[in-house]
């Protein structure tokens, strides 16, 4: 069962890790993904997408992917990853609901589902470990 919940988050590991990787080699492509620009009269806009996009991405899932190939602090690196796919879904529905209808698109509505998805993935070996904790 410990395998099984690893080997999901992991895929959702490499899926984040994709995207921050992406997003550093294009950030025009990662502007496109979330539906934000950078500022056209401030070039380091570009750069922001490349950090917090492509960088942070990128290094917490990989950060993730190796303590599984370590076995050493998966369940912590998991957990940290479950808030913040869970808090990205969170943010995502607290907007539906304050920002009006302009917001209520089925691009919002289905990065909700996504992320859900993914929290949910890195959740279940942090759930597995609590119900079965080491001996």
């Amino acid at each position: 069962m410990e395998s099984l919940a690893i080997g999901i988050a992991g895929i959702f590991g490499v899926i984040g890790a994709g995207l921050g990787l992406g997003a550093m080699i294009s950030p025009a492509w990662a502007a496109k993904l979330v539906r934000m620009q950078a500022d056209p009269d401030n070039p380091d806009g570009h750069a922001e997408f490349r950090a917090t996009f492509g960088g942070v991405f990128f290094f917490l899932h990989i950060a993730f992917l190796l303590a599984v190939l370590l076995g050493q602090g998966v369940i912590g690196a998991a957990a940290v990853l479950c808030f913040g796919w869970g808090g990205a879904a969170f943010g995502r529905v607290l907007s539906l609901f304050l920002d009006g209808p302009a917001v209520r698109t089925r691009h919002n509505y289905v990065s909700v589902a996504v992320e859900l998805v993914a929290a949910m993935a890195f959740a279940l070996p942090v759930i597995v470990f609590v119900i079965h904790p080491p001996a």
